[in-house]
């Protein structure tokens, strides 16, 4: 299975984004990720969705039905080569006074920053692509990871080129 990254722009109305996701439900797709924001224009929002499917044809036909879709815009299929996608991770570890400087390492290792600091433990925000917060979720493992929520992947085009 590959993985693909699709961009979606739609009205932003009640109903829309689930309208899409039962799109892929219908179809038996699993959607890996999901994001959904305002644009810069307010009436318009932004969907990053990630799915694996086994070729390319069956990603053009996912396209192809999204775009029928109505208060559908545009969908565009990102690729690494056109793309920036990044997601957001804060993971709470524990962390007590002899093992504080070497998490503290490990973020700044990973360039990641303290978004909060308690007596046992710290939260840690990170951003980067699926395989730079799986190898920081690894190293800080072993001190005992308390909490993890992500936010699920945001893509936008490179260069001067836009979606809308």
């Amino acid at each position: 299975m590959k993985k693909y990254v699709l961009s979606v722009i739609v009205d932003n109305n009640p109903g829309v984004l689930t309208r899409v996701c039962q799109l892929f439900n219908k179809r038996a797709y699993n959607l890996e990720s999901v994001t959904a924001g305002v644009t810069e224009n307010e009436k318009v929002s932004r969907l990053t969705l990630i799915t694996k499917v086994e070729n390319d044809n069956q990603i053009e036909q996912i396209i192809k039905q999204i775009r029928k879709l109505e208060n559908v815009h545009k969908v565009i299929l990102m690729n690494d080569l056109n793309s920036i996608c990044k997601e957001i991770m804060f993971v709470r570890v524990k962390a007590d006074l002899e093992t504080r400087p070497k998490i503290m390492s490990i973020v700044n290792i990973f360039k990641a920053y303290i978004a909060d600091a308690a007596p046992t433990d710290l939260v840690i925000q990170i951003i980067g692509d699926k395989d730079k917060l799986k190898a920081f979720t690894e190293l800080v493992k072993p001190f005992g990871i308390l909490e993890l929520v992500s936010s699920g992947f945001i893509a936008i085009q490179r260069g001067s080129e836009n979606i809308i």
